[in-house]
């Protein structure tokens, strides 16, 4: 090496590896993959498309009630009355329902409110309203549908189901089933309320503070709304078999669809209402998270290819009919060539101007030889 030559510094390895590339994420941890994977499950569970729910209730109230209406059933422990599912879960339904859904609306309000509390009260008035109908159908509507339609065995006299009752008679009347209205309107409503999920991942950029204050808390409180979901199906199953007569309990799924339709369907929809799950300052549920935007990204552009192009594997074409696909890619081809080649239409009606005394004969623009020289002869 001269001695007026420098010495280039050495290149730090760690520097010139990570140029141009990105930063690696942070490895997840097992309890993160597998809330993750719980997360899956309930969403399959959960968003069991409506109409799909719909027509499934429908099929069990009607045609399962009235199977076992006239076919006998063998007693078990869920069809006594006192069984612990029915005192503690269904009896007290609406309350088990207000206290997780309830949560579960105030926290994702918060968190795609910014916190702001007209938007938060503005989204839990829905769990009011449902309040309002479970009371007006079950303790009212329902009451006096059986007492207008009642009359009490043994003694006639009496005019009242608590009276009846209270005696010691039994009043035999058209009695509404509760218990069908309850656990289909839970249902629903717990497939609307949870579509505030749909798209959660999305926000996290938007909003990082409050996503990741709030989100294990709403990823709980959505496993309890699954396992209300499933437990409601169990016993709406068991109430099929053992209680009331199909058209007691096909008029309580009736009136329960009924409830979810005028609300969720109709009234929610305009702006003077509640609103539905998920509408706050901004809309996020067609977001997608940006980490598996760009990993799609990625496959898109090394996948999807220009139609007019034969899909090879390992550079051999994957068709049986490869002679005709490349017949007609050769004939497109050659359209494109005349096409580019051809005259424009305009110009065709243009009158061809003389523009030969402009051009100097022997000159380059001329194919004859400058200055008279002929070209000689190459032997």
């Amino acid at each position: 090496m001269s001695q007026g030559s420098t010495r280039r510094p050495p290149i730090e390895k760690g520097r010139w590896a990570a140029k141009g590339t990105k930063p690696l994420p942070e490895q997840a941890s097992v309890q993160h993959v597998l809330s993750v994977m719980l997360i899956h499950v309930c969403r399959k569970v959960l968003f069991i498309a409506t109409e799909v729910k719909i027509t499934l209730y429908s099929i069990a109230l009607f045609f399962g009630s009235l199977v076992c209406d006239f076919l006998p059933i063998p007693k078990m422990y869920m069809s006594s009355k006192e069984n612990l599912f029915n005192q503690y879960f269904v009896k007290i339904g609406w309350a088990w329902t207000l206290a997780v859904v309830g949560s579960f609306i105030y926290f994702t309000s918060l968190t795609y409110g910014c916190g702001r509390k007209e938007i938060v009260k503005r989204h839990m008035s829905r769990m009011l309203i449902g309040t309002g109908f479970w009371l007006f159908w079950s303790q009212f509507f329902f009451n006096y549908v059986e007492n207008q339609t009642g009359v009490c065995l043994g003694k006639a006299i009496l005019k009242d189901k608590y009276t009846c009752n209270g005696n010691g008679f039994q009043w035999h009347s058209f009695d509404i089933s509760g218990h069908a209205f309850l656990l289909v309107y839970i249902n629903l409503l717990l497939v609307e309320e949870a579509k505030a999920i749909v798209g959660w991942e999305g926000i996290r950029d938007l909003l990082r503070e409050n996503y990741e204050t709030w989100t294990p808390v709403i990823r709980f409180l959505f496993l309890c709304m699954t396992f209300v979901s499933l437990l409601s199906d169990v016993m709406l199953a068991c109430t099929v078999i053992y209680f009331h007569t199909m058209p007691q309990k096909v008029a309580g799924g009736v009136i329960a669809i009924g409830t979810w339709y005028f609300t969720y369907r109709f009234w929610f929809k305009y702006e003077s209402s509640p609103g539905l799950p998920g509408k706050g300052l901004f809309s996020y549920q067609h977001l997608v998270d940006r980490s598996k935007e760009s990993f799609g990204a990625k496959r898109r552009t090394s996948i999807v290819k220009d139609p007019k192009d034969l899909p090879t594997f390992m550079g051999m074409p994957i068709y049986s009919n490869v002679k005709d696909r490349e017949r007609k890619r050769e004939e497109d081809r050659e359209e494109d060539r005349s096409t580019l080649t051809e005259e424009p239409e305009f110009n065709r009606s243009l009158p061809k101007a003389d523009n030969s005394r402009f051009i100097p004969k022997g000159d380059f623009f001329s194919p004859e030889p400058r200055y008279g020289r002929k070209p000689r002869k190459v032997n």
